[in-house]
């Protein structure tokens, strides 16, 4: 069964990996450990991965912009993976002051500066609806909690009921309080509802990978 994977980023990022110490993680060997005991015909033909590139003078980690560019170089050479790039959009906005800040009191409205993602959300809606509308695969597994992405899930299901539908819940194993979408697993024939460390450890890319030059990337010491 042909499968297509398509990978929110950020939400793998954050609500998975943010503390983890297996973020060199190679992404076609971690969802062919979740796909395939579910579903054991699946062959992963292409993993989508749909990102933003760090802002370096948003920051709090000033090799962080490096590191992921690193990151993204070691996926390509890894092969079986295609990343889609959004962007990061810096905006002043006024919002009201929930928490008190020394002599500044809540519900007080104050000037902020906003860091958004944007395009990612919908370059993955758009790449599901394109992929089921063409043929290209026999399933989509979505890797994502984010429930705006619900409206794509609904009507592939409705337009084209042939193709399977899963999901993966980027929630690690145990933590009862993480987030999860029901609106995205209403729509979904299968849903794997976490992830063990294990199965991140086992899905680590090699320390050293060649590009398409030739050139050697080598794991960052920090990951």
């Amino acid at each position: 069964m042909r499968t297509i994977v398509y990978v929110d980023g950020y939400n793998l990022y954050y609500s998975l990996l943010t503390k983890s110490a297996y973020k060199w993680l190679d992404l076609n060997g971690l969802f062919a450990r979740l796909v395939r005991p579910i579903e054991p015909v699946s062959e992963i033909v292409l993993v989508k991965y749909f990102t933003a590139p760090i802002l370096g003078s948003m920051a709090s980690d000033p090799r962080a912009e490096q590191r992921q560019a690193h990151y993204h170089r070691a996926l390509k050479a890894a092969g079986g993976i295609e990343i889609i790039k959004g962007f990061h959009s810096l905006t002043i906005t006024t919002g009201v002051l929930v928490d008190p800040i020394a002599d500044i009191r809540p519900g007080t409205r104050c000037r902020i500066q906003v860091m958004q993602e944007k395009q990612t959300d919908v370059s993955l809606a758009l790449h599901l609806y394109r992929d089921a509308a063409r043929g290209a695969c026999d399933q989509l597994v979505l890797c994502s909690n984010d429930s705006d992405l619900e409206p794509a899930l609904a009507m592939i299901r409705t337009d084209f009921p042939e193709i399977r539908i899963g999901l993966v819940l980027p929630r690690s194993a145990g933590n009862r309080g993480a987030r999860r979408s029901g609106s995205l697993e209403r729509h979904a024939h299968w849903t794997r509802e976490s992830v063990h460390a294990a199965d991140l450890a086992s899905s680590q890319l090699a320390d050293r990978l060649l590009d398409h030059r030739k050139r050697t990337i080598r794991r960052p010491a920090e990951w």
